[in-house]
């Protein structure tokens, strides 16, 4: 049994080696560009011109809140899926709830999707339409990523990442060359524009998640089965050191026997 279960676990280890370094270098990849665009949304989205003068899109305060869920669709992820779990169960009833991932469980939040990673992956527009219909219509007040982030090898960590409205940036004016007051030139509705602009900003922000996830998931799975394997080879040295230990003791104890078997016949009258 030990040596089958040995096996598997070398299956997904090997599995998990092949895909954590691109995992990693796509991570790495998409958190510069994800850096940009949230810059650029940042500057467009809270620009004061727009906000107090063209009355830009703003979140309807009274709307619930939509949060985005992100697991892994694998075991051997440590407590990958678990912290998520945690934040899925203390959602309350009047929060409206994505679920991506097929070990993610119950939850009171009103669950408008739930879907497994490779199904998404190949029916995008499923979770694009339910952003669409949320900023068209202004269903909603915010909108969260719940997901784990890929930082590094050596630093991965539960995160929430706001991505409606657009946060805005305390470092501009120092990091970043705007300060919110540059004025734009706007043809046509500005809400159109808002809208159509955050709903490509949200679902994009939803599939950089997702590869970053995707890292952590791939680093936490090659780190947990290489720890897995670890501890298989010291409990096999362990099984294999009471063998020998219970090898000797039988060789011991035949030895005693033979002895007092010796002892008794040179006892007896000849």
């Amino acid at each position: 049994m030990s040596i089958k279960v040995k096996n598997v676990v070398k299956v997904m280890n090997f599995h998990a080696l092949l895909r954590v370094d691109a995992a990693k270098r796509h991570a790495d990849q998409y958190q510069v560009l994800e850096r940009e665009v949230e810059s650029m949304m940042d500057n467009i989205a809270n620009n004061r011109n727009f906000i107090l003068d063209k009355k830009a899109l703003r979140p309807n305060p009274k709307a619930p809140e939509l949060v985005i869920y992100i697991g892994s669709d694998f075991g051997f992820c440590g407590n990958y899926n678990s912290q998520v779990n945690d934040l899925l169960a203390q959602a309350s009833p009047d929060t409206d709830a994505i679920i991506i991932g097929k070990k993610l469980h119950h939850t009171n939040a009103n669950v408008l999707m739930r879907v497994e990673k490779d199904e998404l992956d190949a029916n995008p527009h499923m979770l694009e339409n339910i952003v669409a219909e949320s900023i068209r219509e202004m269903k909603h007040r915010k909108v969260s990523i719940v997901y784990n982030r890929y930082e590094n090898a050596s630093s991965i960590h539960l995160d929430t990442k706001t991505v409606f409205p657009v946060e805005v940036d305390d470092s501009a004016g120092k990091e970043h060359p705007y300060d919110y007051d540059d004025d734009f030139v706007v043809e046509g509705n500005i809400n159109d524009l808002m809208r159509d602009l955050t709903m490509l900003y949200i679902n994009y922000e939803i599939r950089l998640c997702m590869v970053n996830a995707n890292a952590s998931e791939n680093v936490l799975r090659q780190s947990t089965t290489s720890e897995s394997l670890k501890k298989i080879d010291e409990r096999e040295e362990e099984e294999l050191k009471w063998e020998r230990k219970q090898r000797r003791a039988q060789e011991f104890k035949k030895v005693i026997e033979s002895f007092v078997t010796l002892k008794s016949e040179e006892g007896r009258p000849r």
